[in-house]
């Protein structure tokens, strides 16, 4: 019986089995630029030539001023894979993933304040370079396609409701210059 335990365990470790290191945690250095978005991602490679990815982004900053108040409150939450043409966490990838976020935007394209909810995937590709033992630098590129729910008011600080409306998008995402830490 013992036998078989230890035979049993032993092949479970082994479909678990790793490439390279045993996973990496980065940041979105762009997104820092969307007025402050916090970000991490968290990736764990299966085989050699795929990861599973956890990402999150959080913004709750509000910027006023006497003109305008200028708002990106959101938070987002993906979970999705990576595809390696050489091995994970370098060279070339593909990735895809399923999103949704949470939302309150007001004063960066026009007046108007929105707050609602967005879900959907994102392709995309990119490629990551090792810039040190155990850091490296990825730059990519997607597209987001989904569909959001949300309310339209006709300025930040009235709160007049204009309009609710459901509505389909495809809007360009993932725009990545990240910071990669292995471990």
């Amino acid at each position: 019986m013992k036998k078989i335990f230890i035979i049993t365990f032993i092949s479970i470790l082994g479909v678990f089995k790793l490439y390279g290191q045993n996973y990496s945690i980065s940041t979105n250095l762009v997104d820092y630029l969307a007025l402050g978005t916090l970000n991490l991602e968290l990736s764990y490679p299966i085989s050699r030539n795929y990861s599973l990815n956890l990402r999150g982004e959080y913004n709750p900053f509000s910027f006023k001023s006497s003109s305008s108040d200028l708002r990106n409150k959101h938070f987002a939450i993906s979970i999705g894979g990576r595809y390696w043409m050489w091995h994970v966490n370098s060279g070339w990838f593909l990735g895809s993933y399923i999103a949704y976020s949470k939302y309150s935007i007001s004063g960066i394209f026009t007046k108007k304040s929105y707050e609602g909810n967005a879900i959907g995937a994102t392709i995309g590709g990119g490629y990551a370079w090792m810039l040190a033992r155990g850091v490296n630098l990825e730059l990519g590129l997607g597209a987001f396609v989904g569909v959001t729910d949300y309310t339209r008011y006709s300025c930040v600080r009235c709160g007049v409701r204009e309009k609710d409306k459901t509505k389909f998008f495809v809007t360009p995402a993932d725009v990545l210059i990240g910071l990669n830490f292995l471990f």
